[in-house]
């Protein structure tokens, strides 16, 4: 038997800011609650997520946060690639696991009349670090390795321009010792040597 969709009310940004900067003392003894509570962090491994934590939510609960409207998801990644270098895979789980948690007690202890609403748009935040997390960390070699590739086309491409260049406003036979050295220059040749191809005689030139 399929259960019934429960609907809820969207809710924007500066509404969800709002509920983290009303009860953000309350958020903050959840987090280091549910932090020290958690049985499979090593104590190096909490102090780091501890600053993640601590840096969110002090990110979530600065003063013009919510001037911010319809580009929120970029300064979330803004937070979230300041923070590239100190983080590994399993410090990203906890510490959206222990935030997650903080907020849902958090929500529960309020009985808060748009609880399902806060925690969707919770998750979707979420979705979208996960998203340029994986983004930024799983796919980086491949994306380097092609941004390689591309500007070595372009450069090939750029010295055929000034190949092009060269040929337009040349005097013909006259500059041909000059073109020569030039292709030596643009394309770092050791040794240019010109054969001219005489059909009839079968022998290059």
């Amino acid at each position: 038997m399929a259960h019934p969709f429960h609907a809820y009310e969207e809710i924007t940004w500066q509404q969800f800011i709002l509920f983290i900067k009303s009860h953000n003392k309350r958020i903050e003894e959840n987090i280091n609650i549910h932090l020290n509570l958690e049985p499979f962090i090593l104590e190096p491994e909490r102090k780091m997520i501890q600053t993640l934590l601590e840096s969110f939510l002090l990110f979530l609960s600065a003063p013009n946060i919510d001037d911010i409207k319809d580009t929120y998801e970029e300064h979330l990644d803004t937070w979230l690639q300041s923070h590239l270098p100190l983080l590994k895979d399993n410090h990203f789980s906890m510490f959206r696991l222990i935030f997650e948690k903080a907020i849902v007690t958090s929500l529960v202890n309020l009985k808060h009349a748009q609880t399902l609403s806060i925690l969707m748009f919770l998750l979707s935040i979420f979705s979208h670090l996960i998203h340029s997390y994986n983004k930024w960390t799983g796919d980086e070699p491949e994306q380097h390795h092609k941004t390689k590739q591309e500007n070595e086309e372009l450069k090939r491409l750029q010295l055929l321009d000034q190949l092009d260049e060269l040929l337009i406003i040349s005097a013909g036979f006259k500059d041909f010792a000059f073109i020569l050295k030039k292709c030596e220059d643009f394309f770092n040749y050791k040794r240019c040597v010109f054969y001219a191809y005489i059909p009839w005689s079968k022998f290059k030139a």
